[in-house]
């Protein structure tokens, strides 16, 4: 536990007084309820209690095969001292702040009920002022998952951030500042800042900065200003969904976004600020600039690193209205996500990243079968909910239903999911702004490339192996390989971008691998999902790189595929290339292989999507524009090497060798951790002599830590390996795995991968 001290001016008073923060993270007691296993163990929280598994495939594939379905006791005794009992006797006020607890958390504090909160996703506030002591106060939490429902995994427990603050008479209330920009020209902004005091009194002050620094996603510029002497940072730009696209800061921003779930891979739902920033680094490094919390609030620390790296945010409230969102169908529905929603944009209001409020995804028309649907009337509501409490951003709702376009007119942009359903809402509302909220769902599994490229359209699965292919021909039926989508929004220059599903692969929805799947049996239930650019652990696919050869401005892609080690498995193999360059010379061992440049546009390549599931080659045509190919190429062992060009210059090349004799296991600092992360991630790899990876090894090995360490996660990108992500012995999956330790110290620290039977 921390114990923080500030320093506050109280807004009636001339004199310094004094507040404390207790961080509450770090470890609790924990039991489980109704088990057989009643003993408290030490956890350090953030913490999801079934994240550590068994995996069990008697569990709901859905939510990754997980015992999170139970219920936990959290409870951490917290010292309170004198000086913070004399602050709550002459009028102060603690409050106990909570990220987020799956799900439907009471507290009690010293054994009397202190409150609660029905929605998981969303954190909340009690006042506890009056249940505390001088000394020793314990702290409990009970979090219930049982009446949870979730369409992928959720966790369960204290996953998220907490803190205790006891703030002296006369405080500003936490949670209650929010910070504007009320006017903007080309030289002066007029910021605004209002907040609500302790005795029910509103504040608010207002000043101005010249030439004012906008906040933007090149140059995500953040002011700082106090309140009641806590700092609070904000950004100050405009941000606007129009009818032609979406505009930041008067330009309009093609928005190049992804979709991602709440989990952390390895880490389940346990937040990490670390963890999360490395994901962002790789989504930047894809050329990512727009994120959409697919489908719930996110950690209030994720929407901090939006802010200070540059991502504009689709901040999503629920997944449906329904029993995904807390309500228990014995209260009021419309009054009940009304105040959800209102927590929700009060809590994230201060953040500039954030640029629309979607109230929804994927809901139902209302009917006499699904109360908890769609109309016209209860949409109103809930906008007017919304800006009400925020006034200064857009609100829209993300959809798959065409039946719901004429339920929007109250909105100002939808989001639509799928089969350019956008341009729907387009032809029946042309002044209303639309983007692709879901686009995609291809699947692709790292290392693997099959018995070569998939000839029947994307439905064309691996049903033997349970797996997909990398050559990023594949997608759910409803879905769409990568380029099409990019034909698509290219030409329709009015929708506002698209966000892919998904970035990464998360834990739970294993569709194709789907218990509803035909050919699927129970032994082979996937524990995540194929629709991640990005695997589980964080290495790129491929598609990473077709996703990057288009999008990323900054830096120049090249990138072969697959890799280069055929021996006694083909004769010949298709390759590929993706690039930001226009074309590209192929060469085997030296020899060229031929140059190739890609098409440069495909006019008569139909926007919509294409349903039918027979075999038709026509559907891969428009890949020519993004990508090159050359198909059948004689595979000898040696080096593949593309080299690019644009333009007739040269700009970057790649190669995949050939490995060959010893091999053995080596470990490397993933690239996209930071170098003082408290929480960082390790690559193991089977390499040969000269650095190149062995991509058929599949090597159980064993994980040790040497130095002020502790490994807190280990696996592979493999959806049918149901070992712990706590086990210290683990397998390679097409030569690699990932490793995830916790710094809990100075000094250095050493991650051993030593080989071992399973």
């Amino acid at each position: 536990m921390k114990k923080i001290l500030m320093f506050l001016i109280a807004a009636h008073a001339c004199f310094a007084v004094c507040a404390t923060t207790y961080d509450l993270d770090g470890m609790w007691d924990f039991r489980r309820i109704g088990t057989d296993d009643w003993e408290w163990q030490r956890v350090r929280v953030p913490h999801d209690w079934a994240i550590a598994g068994p995996f069990d495939e008697e569990l709901n594939d859905n939510t990754a095969l997980l015992p999170w379905v139970a219920e936990g006791l959290y409870r951490k005794h917290v010292a309170i001292s004198r000086e913070d009992m004399a602050a709550l006797a002459s009028g102060g006020e603690a409050y106990l702040e909570f990220d987020g607890v799956m799900s439907r958390p009471a507290v009690k504090i010293n054994g009397a009920a202190a409150g609660g909160s029905t929605y998981g996703y969303l954190g909340f506030t009690l006042r506890i002022g009056r249940l505390l002591k001088e000394g020793d106060n314990v702290v409990e939490v009970k979090a219930d998952t049982t009446k949870q429902y979730s369409r992928f995994y959720c966790g369960g427990g204290m996953y998220r951030g907490a803190r205790l603050k006891i703030l002296p008479k006369g405080h500003v209330v936490p949670g209650s500042v929010f910070i504007r920009t009320l006017e903007l020209t080309g030289a002066r902004a007029l910021i605004g800042i209002e907040w609500k005091n302790d005795d029910g009194s509103d504040g608010r002050r207002e000043f101005g900065i010249d030439n004012p620094r906008l906040w933007d996603v090149d140059d995500p510029y953040l002011y700082e200003t106090e309140v009641d002497g806590v700092a609070y940072r904000y950004g100050i730009r405009t941000c606007s969904f129009e009818k032609d696209g979406f505009y930041l800061n008067g330009r309009r921003l093609q928005l190049n976004g992804v979709c991602l779930h709440a989990d952390l891979g390895l880490l389940g739902m346990a937040f990490s600020k670390d963890a999360a920033r490395r994901q962002l680094r790789i989504m930047r490094d894809m050329g990512v600039n727009a994120i959409r919390t697919a489908h719930n609030c996110p950690d209030p620390q994720y929407l901090d690193l939006c802010d200070e790296m540059g991502f504009v945010v689709w901040d999503e409230c629920f997944d449906k209205w329904d029993d995904t969102a807390g309500w228990t169908g014995d209260t009021d529905l419309e009054g009940y996500i009304e105040g959800v929603l209102r927590s929700f944009v009060k809590r994230d209001r201060n953040h500039p990243s954030v640029v629309v409020w979607s109230i929804g995804n994927e809901i139902p028309p209302q009917t006499a079968n699904y109360f908890a649907g769609v109309e016209a009337r209860r949409v109103k509501r809930f906008r007017d909910a919304v800006a009400e409490t925020d006034p200064t951003r857009q609100i829209g709702i993300a959809d798959c239903y065409l039946e719901n376009i004429d339920e929007y007119d109250s909105l100002d942009v939808t989001g639509w999911n799928y089969q350019r359903k956008y341009n729907n809402m387009k032809l029946a509302h042309p002044d209303k702004a639309v983007l692709c909220s879901e686009s995609g769902s291809g699947y692709s599994d790292y290392g693997y490339y099959g018995d070569g490229r998939p000839a029947r359209w994307r439905i064309d699965y691996d049903m033997v192996r349970h797996q997909t292919c990398g050559y990023d021909r594949n997608a759910i039926c409803y879905g769409d390989i990568p380029d099409p989508i990019f034909h698509r929004i290219e030409k329709d220059a009015y929708c506002c971008g698209e966000f892919v599903w998904t970035g990464m692969d998360y834990l739970g929805e294993p569709s194709p691998w789907i218990h509803w799947m035909d050919g699927v049996d129970r032994h082979k239930y996937a524990k995540s999902s194929s629709y991640g650019i990005v695997d589980l652990t964080g290495f790129p696919k491929d598609r990473f790189f077709l996703y990057r050869s288009h999008w990323n401005g900054r830096e120049e892609t090249v990138h072969i595929l697959p890799h280069w080690n055929w021996d006694g498995r083909a004769e010949k193999v298709t390759v590929m290339v993706y690039t930001s360059g226009d074309e590209a010379e192929l060469f085997l061992n030296g020899r060229s292989l031929g140059r190739k440049r890609k098409t440069a546009d495909m006019p008569d390549y139909p926007l919509e999507h294409k349903t039918d599931f027979d075999t038709d080659p026509a559907y891969y045509e428009i890949c020519a524009k993004y990508r090159l190919e050359w198909e059948d190429v004689v595979y000898e062992p040696g080096e593949l090497r593309a080299v690019a060009y644009r333009n007739g210059a040269e700009i970057g090349e790649d190669a995949k060798k050939t490995a060959g004799g010893d091999v053995s296991l080596v470990t490397e600092f993933d690239p996209y951790s930071g170098a003082d992360d408290e929480i960082f991630f390790v690559r193991v790899a089977a390499m040969d002599g000269e650095g190149t990876l062995d991509p058929w090894n599949a090597s159980a090995f064993s994980i040790e830590i040497e130095g002020p360490g502790e490994m807190v996660g280990a696996g592979s990108g493999d959806k049918l390996d149901r070992t712990s992500f706590h086990s210290k012995v683990q397998k390679l999956y097409y030569g690699r795995a990932m490793v995830a330790v916790r710094r809990l110290g100075d000094g250095e620290i050493k991650v051993i991968a030593k080989p071992t039977k399973e």
